[in-house]
């Protein structure tokens, strides 16, 4: 997609956070995130927005035409005037995701999963690592 001659793309301010500290901290043009209630784009000049997100693939769409995709967890965004915010516990560039490890973290835990038993806490804690894995393979597969 390129612009009309003479006319430039409106930029967005984005910063994708975790506790660890800033994952993307750029400029693009559009950034398409899973909220709780479905799929949102934000392009410059978005209302004032927030959204709680789901886990899934957050999607950068750059100034010049490339992508950046993150597999994502919870957490939520905001947009004020051209800045994007948002926050989420992990995100892992799709590139730099390991088939093989993801992989192996399902299996392990599946595992926690049937030995938890009746141990709530063991099982809620396998449960969200069987989601991270699965959230994780998902984005690298469509790859």
């Amino acid at each position: 997609m390129s612009t009309a001659v003479g006319t430039e793309r409106r930029r967005l301010a984005v910063r994708l956070l975790t506790p660890e500290g800033a994952v993307f901290d750029g400029v693009a043009y559009m950034v398409v995130a899973p909220s709780v209630q479905g799929e949102v784009g934000i392009l410059p000049r978005h209302t004032p927005f927030i959204a709680f997100l789901r886990m899934g693939e957050t999607r950068i769409k750059l100034l010049d035409d490339t992508e950046q995709v993150f597999a994502t967890t919870e957490g939520y965004l905001s947009v004020e005037e051209d800045r994007l915010l948002v926050l989420v516990e992990q995100a892992e560039r799709a590139d730099e995701i390991d088939y093989e490890r993801a992989r192996a973290a399902l299996e392990r835990a599946e595992a926690d999963l049937a030995a938890a038993g009746d141990d709530e806490v063991k099982r809620i804690a396998a449960e969200s690592a069987r989601r991270r894995a699965e959230n994780r393979l998902a984005v690298v597969s469509r790859r």
